[in-house]
């Protein structure tokens, strides 16, 4: 796991659920103790930007992946889940890439 990230953007970014890690974590007390000390170590962002720009966007888009959904992909790049869904709805186009590259890479 990449030092500073959030687990949800950890997980997105190597393309796995958040309940793998914590699965692994409740069963591995050396990855447990890892993610402590990189929980103490580290801070990330609690609560992602209300107004997310082209490069909030370009990384939702770099995040997403078979396999990622589109709520952790939005969290792994600081962007409300919210705003993803809403941008789906009003942009036809951007819901069309976006599930072309949940199903293909």
């Amino acid at each position: 796991m990449q030092a500073g990230l959030s687990v949800t953007a950890a997980a997105a970014e190597i393309g796995i659920t958040t309940a793998v890690i914590y699965q692994r974590r409740k069963g591995d007390p050396a990855f447990a103790a890892a993610m402590d000390t990189a929980h103490h170590t580290h801070t990330h962002r609690r609560t992602p930007d209300l107004a997310p720009g082209t490069a909030d966007w370009d990384a939702f888009c770099r995040a997403l992946r078979p396999g990622v959904a589109l709520r952790q992909a939005a969290l792994a790049a600081g962007i409300r889940p919210e705003a993803a869904y809403d941008r789906r709805r009003a942009d036809h186009a951007f819901a069309h890439r976006t599930d072309q590259q949940r199903t293909t890479r």
